[in-house]
């Protein structure tokens, strides 16, 4: 093959086709040239890395599973202070839980079968 589509790119690089045409338009994919309005890239070419990453403290903020204690003990505090203004109390079960997690001793998603199977029990 000696040229890369967006399509071909996308699907081997994981990110959509719009983000790949806006990296070309920005001259982020070396070599990368528009005929006809479609984008043809290197066929070597490799994916930009992500600009808006900085310090190391972006990467992967929204799929944060690993909580210092430090961190577990200031978000419970948030949690707590953000319930008491709506007038709602963080349960002794939901506190238990969040420690188990901020531990490493379960997963999201192994908590969430398990809460499933307690209600599913309880109906």
């Amino acid at each position: 093959m000696d040229i890369l589509t967006i399509k071909l790119a996308s699907e081997k690089w994981g990110i959509s086709t719009r983000r790949i045409s806006a990296l070309c338009e920005q001259g982020r994919i070396p070599g990368a040239v528009k005929t006809a309005g479609v984008w043809l890239l290197p066929p070597d070419s490799q994916k930009p890395a992500d600009a808006r990453i900085r310090n190391e403290k972006y990467i992967g903020w929204r799929n944060k599973t690993d909580m210092s204690n430090r961190n577990y003990e200031s978000n419970i505090k948030n949690i707590k202070g953000t319930f008491a203004v709506e007038g709602m109390r963080v349960s002794e079960n939901t506190i238990a839980n969040l420690k188990r997690l901020s531990d490493g001793k379960i997963s999201c998603d192994m908590l969430v079968e398990e809460i499933k199977e307690k209600y599913i029990q309880r109906a």
